[in-house]
Parts: C-alpha cells; structure tokens; sequence
C-alpha cells in the first residue's frame, strides 16, 4: 500500500506518460515518439508496449497499426521494421530535425543515421519483424476476444508462420539483428532476442512441439553460465532477452532464477544496463555505454522488474520498478549517469512508466483516462 504522498508520485508520472501516449497516437497506430519518431510506425515499439496500450483502451489504435503492417506483407513479401507517415520524407525530416539538435544527434552512432552502407547504416527490414507480428496479432486476440484481425489476415499470419516455422524444422536459428538493430556486430546474427521471440510466437499459434525443439536448440547454443548469452559462443548479458525468456517460461525452474540473479551483473545505481559487459566499439561500431551498448533502457528495466516480480522476487522487482519513475522525463535510453539520452517522449518508455506505476498501487479508479 503506497502512502499518500507516494500515491501523489505515482498519480504525476502516470499523467505525463498517459500524455506522451496521446500524443504518440497517429492517424494509423502509434509513433514511436512524438520528436525523433515522430510520423515513424515501429513494429516493435507497439508489440512491446501492447498489452499497456490494450489496457488502457487503445483498442482501435493497435488494431490498426498491426493491419498496416499486415498490409505492407501483403504488398512487399516481407514485413518491415517500420512504415512513414509520408514515405521516405518522413525519415529525412526527422533526420535533418535532428541535425538542428547536436544533443540529440550525438546520442546515436553517426552511421545509423545513414543509408546501410557496409551492415552499419540503419536497417529498415530486421529479423524480428515478422515475429514481432506474428506475436501482436495472437496477443491482441487473447487480450481483446476480437478475431476480425487474425481472420483478416489468416493467409498472411499462416506464411509468417510457416516461415519461422521451417527454420527450427531445420535446425536452423532465425537472423537478421533485433530491437538493437545499430549494432553492427548483431546485423545478419542470429541474436538471443529473435529465438526468445520465435517460440513466444510458435507457442502462442500452438506450435509446442517445435517450440520445444527450439528449445533446446537455444540452451545448447546459448546458455552460459548461469543466462542465456546475446549470440551462440557469446558472453555478453542481453538483459531484455533473458527478461522475455523468463517471462515467457523459456527459461524455468532454477534456469529462470540463475538468469534473474544474473541481472545483478549489469545493475547500476540509475538501472540495469540493456548488455553486460559492453563490446569495444571496433567490434559493434559505437563507443561502450552509448545507445544500444550497454546503457539504461526503461524498455528493457521494464521487463526485467516484471521479469523479477514473475519469480516472486518481490522486493527487487519493486526496487527496479523505482528506478524507473526516478528517471527524468521519458526519454528513449539513459546514460551510466541517469541523464536522458536519445528521443524524448518515446512511447514505449511511457508504457513502461505507466506499468511501473500499476505495480507499486497506483490505482485503476485514478487512472487519467
């Protein structure tokens, strides 16, 4: 039970995150923020933040940012890791926008701003993007008991399916990088996130017996002293992939409590680093504890509390859920110092904040909405 001047905490950063959700909200889905993404329609930034934005009534919203997805896998074959507003205008006006802010700029690695030159220019098609769909459609079923879109979309979703289906089938591990699409080591690898992702979306369209396959294609390959590594052979803590497993029951039993204690390793007193320890920039092109190289995510802090709380480690996942209202404002990511780095007003960082504050007791009836 929070006390009165902590339920007014909770009450003040509950209404600015809601805000930045209205604000995110675009004729066709949600902008992945309302400043360096602004116009831009993440995949992943909705399937992430989709079970706060169905809770907080954004039915329709969702609804129709996965249809436009579905509809660009209609047209094109292959599902994007995103969709402008106005085409290719809308990347370069947010592009030159932040070339009016050096700040700003400075808080990403120079090449991925560019067009994909050498696997460090930025990447429009990644390996999870299918899966990522594949996921949103049967969530938003589950959560909603609204068929039309998984009906609507039954060829698409069931090619997607079979795809990702066929590589386990095989033996064979998806690639194509993940939501840390600007490392240049991760471009074209078959990274942690995309197999921790294909089995939450083989066991949410029934596929068991392959999602158990992939199983233990994951521990043989990825399992490393006590997590699950961010590539076969690696050493490196991927914090959000561990997160997921455990949430996904992937990971269970004393496998899930080990990869738990493991996120000890990458805390800082700010949060917990997204990946621990850092690579040296000639090996993923940007400099140790800047973007996706190891730095603090409320994204990713976001899972690893619910992460914590799934296995009763109550007074930890509480603690990180903290760590996140404690940060200023809603940035995209933080620095080792807690200072706002990246896009301000970023959507899923907002879900997260709003998430936090339901599980320290902010209560549904105060909800601004």
């Amino acid at each position: 039970m929070v006390g009165e001047m902590a339920e007014r905490s909770l009450e003040a950063r509950f209404g600015e995150a809601l805000k930045v959700v209205d604000e995110c909200e675009g004729k066709k889905g949600f902008y992945a923020s309302v400043s360096n993404y602004s116009g831009q329609y993440w995949l992943r930034d909705l399937v992430f933040s989709l079970p706060i934005l169905l809770r907080l009534g954004r039915v329709e919203k969702v609804k129709a940012h996965l249809t436009l997805f579905f509809e660009a896998y209609r047209r094109w074959g292959k599902v994007p890791a995103l969709i402008c507003e106005r085409g290719a205008l809308t990347y370069f006006t947010c592009f030159f926008r932040l070339l009016r802010r050096p700040s700003r700029l400075a808080a990403y690695p120079l090449g991925f701003m560019l067009p994909n030159l050498s696997s460090r220019g930025f990447q429009p098609w990644t390996g999870d993007s299918p899966l990522l769909l594949l996921i949103g459609v049967r969530e938003f079923e589950e959560a909603t008991e609204d068929r039309s879109l998984a009906e609507g979309f039954r060829e698409e979703a069931g090619r997607l399916l079979e795809e990702a289906s066929a590589r386990v089938e095989e033996g064979r591990l998806p690639t194509g990088g993940g939501w840390m699409d600007a490392m240049a080591n991760y471009v074209g690898k078959p990274c942690l996130i995309l197999q921790v992702l294909l089995y939450r979306a083989l066991k949410l369209h029934g596929r068991e017996k392959l999602a158990g396959r992939l199983r233990s294609l994951i521990f043989e390959a990825y399992w490393r002293e006590g997590f699950l590594a961010d590539l076969p052979g690696g050493d490196r803590l991927d914090v959000l992939g561990n997160a997921l497993a455990i949430l996904y029951r992937l990971l269970d039993g004393e496998k899930a409590f080990q990869a738990a204690e493991a996120f000890s390793r990458a805390s800082t007193e700010k949060g917990i680093l997204n990946l621990y320890p850092p690579y040296p920039k000639k090996v993923c092109g940007q400099k140790p504890h800047v973007y996706h190289n190891s730095t603090i995510w409320p994204l990713v802090q976001g899972y690893a509390a619910e992460a914590l709380a799934s296995l009763g480690l109550k007074e930890r996942a509480e603690a990180e859920y903290r760590r996140i209202l404690s940060l200023p404002g809603l940035n995209e990511w933080y620095g080792l110092d807690g200072k706002p780095r990246g896009s301000p007003k970023q959507l899923w960082t907002a879900a997260q904040v709003i998430s936090a504050c339901w599980a320290l007791g902010f209560s549904e009836e105060n909800q601004l909405v």
